[in-house]
């Protein structure tokens, strides 16, 4: 480009830079007429300018140069420039800069892909403005990215064993609360139900899928009582209007909620009421684009119901509170510890831990712990795991990472598995019992993926010593030797089968000076079935039963 000081030279650069910025309005506007963007009566443009430098030969990030408003007269061709100002600029896009992607156009010859507002047939209107920091550009393609049933399907894990606090007369509340507010104005709906239930009774019984029934009869009734006076195509457009109106939405909000209510409906149809009460931020665009919505999901979601409602009841014990507000009853179908049941085949209802064990010990029953129980009859008050990790001033260091070991968050340094141990340590691991299809009675299968490294969870049971001809974990210290037997006390680990390719393995580790054996995944993905390598001293004086190349999962 020509650098003449010449007013010739500067002439023909502005021209030059004109033209090129005009052609690229052009191809903007072609943008987003084909994508059917919404242009206002109104518009405002604006233009800047990047990649400049100033007299010191410091870069300016950007350069405001002006605003210019448009009018829209009857048709896009008829665009005029009018009241050139250099009043603060407002975007033509419909979607703020951090809700769109992150695509962007290549600029050309320094300039931004979105500048606007003048053309090479504008004289004089462009006045030069102020430099202001750098802003984020408006990106090209504003689409959410659908979610994945596996997206979908993990989040709802995440939300049941997640650790949140669900208290439904709370949520009860607030929504007793909205409704006085006058949204989303159920009242309405309730107050039609009482009229149409002379008619049909059936209609009025509040359950999920009567309403959506009772909802399109409301509309129905609606198009036919305008029928009478106006076109059925006509009618079906003002009753959409009229529903606009009583919910302040627009046409669009409407159409959209009335088809993710859809998708909430086949999701509850397949998976039950748990599949929506816990669904994770991903349920919105899942029903929204509705990708996955196929034969071979909703076989999947079936097959996930119980195990949904198992993990839900036992976990959140009073979540069906929640479903009295649609008129669902709130019986809790799955009581007790989370391993209390044991999830059976795909679709079929949890059966009872003790029961799949009744063919060799019909008063079989089990006591799920937390912590290691010490036989006291045979250590008193010892604890055999004791390891002395104390420094001189008392307190306990890891010995895997070396940092300070506490239960206050305050004094705790120690990262090591901190969902089994220290301040922030979870509840329920992300596990189910379930009954294996080849005949190895039960297993433990993962809901959520565990990554190498992470914990699955302590080997807990009875601490005692002197068992023979039995399934024991051993464990030594410099003290002594100590047997763990899960027999009739311990937690999940207990199910856990072998595996020649196991999938986790156990490992020792101190914390607050007890030696514990931690089940560690070498990665575990969701669906899969937890199993570690027995050893062969476990397989001793035993039949080893053949290995499978896989684990199986339901």
């Amino acid at each position: 480009m020509a650098t003449s000081d010449t007013p010739t030279s500067l002439e023909d650069t502005a021209r030059e830079l004109a033209a090129q910025a005009s052609e690229q309005i052009k191809t903007i506007f072609l943008d987003l007429l084909r994508q059917n963007v919404h242009v206002g009566e109104n518009l405002q443009l604006e233009c800047s300018l990047s990649g400049l430098l100033d007299h010191s030969g410091t870069p300016i990030e950007r350069f405001r140069v002006a605003s210019v408003g448009l009018d829209r007269r009857s048709s896009p061709s008829s665009w005029k420039p009018r009241d050139h100002t250099t009043s603060e600029s407002v975007s033509f896009s419909t979607h703020s800069p951090s809700q769109r992607a992150s695509k962007r156009r290549k600029p050309n010859s320094g300039l931004t892909p979105n500048i606007s507002g003048f053309s090479s047939d504008v004289n004089g209107s462009l006045e030069v403005g102020e430099i202001f920091a750098k802003t984020t550009r408006v990106p090209d393609n504003p689409a959410l990215q659908p979610s994945s049933l596996e997206k979908y399907i993990g989040g709802v894990w995440d939300s049941i064993y997640g650790g949140i606090k669900l208290n439904p007369s709370e949520v009860i509340e607030q929504w007793q609360a909205i409704e006085l507010g006058g949204q989303p104005r159920l009242p309405l709906l309730a107050d039609t139900e009482k009229g149409l239930a002379s008619r049909d009774r059936s209609l009025a019984q509040g359950n999920f899928e009567r309403m959506s029934v009772l909802t399109r009869k409301i509309f129905d009734d609606r198009v036919a009582e305008l029928t009478h006076s106006i076109t059925k195509e006509k009618a079906k457009k003002q009753t959409i209007a009229e529903a606009c109106v009583e919910f302040s939405w627009s046409e669009k909000e409407l159409r959209n909620k009335m088809a993710i209510w859809r998708g909430y409906h086949d999701i509850q149809k397949a998976a039950g009421y748990a599949a929506l009460v816990f669904a994770g931020s991903g349920l919105y665009r899942f029903c929204k684009y509705r990708v996955s919505f196929t034969d071979e999901t909703f076989g999947t979601l079936k097959a996930l119901r119980h195990r949904f409602e198992v993990a839900a009841d036992t976990i959140h014990p009073h979540w069906r509170q929640l479903l009295s507000v649609i008129g669902e009853s709130a019986k809790q179908n799955y009581a007790g510890h989370p391993h209390d049941w044991v999830v059976a085949g795909p679709g079929n209802e949890a059966i009872p831990l003790p029961s799949t064990y009744h063919q060799w010990d019909r008063d079989f029953n089990y006591t799920h712990l937390e912590e290691p129980d010490i036989d006291v009859e045979v250590f008193g008050d010892f604890d055999p795991r004791e390891v002395s990790t104390r420094t001189t001033e008392g307190l306990h260091v890891c010995d895997s990472c070396g940092e300070l070991q506490s239960d206050d968050p305050k004094t705790n340094h120690c990262g090591c598995f901190t969902s089994l141990y220290g301040p922030t340590k979870s509840g329920y691991a992300p596990v189910q019992v379930f009954r294996t299809p080849d005949g190895k009675n039960n297993g433990l299968i993962a809901c959520c993926a565990f990554e190498t490294g992470t914990a699955v969870g302590e080997f807990v049971g009875q601490i005692t010593k002197g068992l023979a001809n039995m399934d024991v974990m051993v464990g030594q210290t410099d003290q002594t030797t100590y047997q763990i037997w899960q027999g009739r006390r311990g937690n999940h680990t207990r199910f856990i089968n072998h595996s020649c390719r196991p999938n986790s393995e156990y490992e020792r580790f101190v914390w607050l000076g007890l030696q514990r054996i931690v089940l560690v995944s070498k990665g575990i993905k969701a669906g899969e079935e937890v199993t570690v390598d027995y050893s062969d001293t476990y397989w001793k004086d035993l039949d080893k039963r053949p290995c499978s190349d896989t684990a199986p999962g339901i």
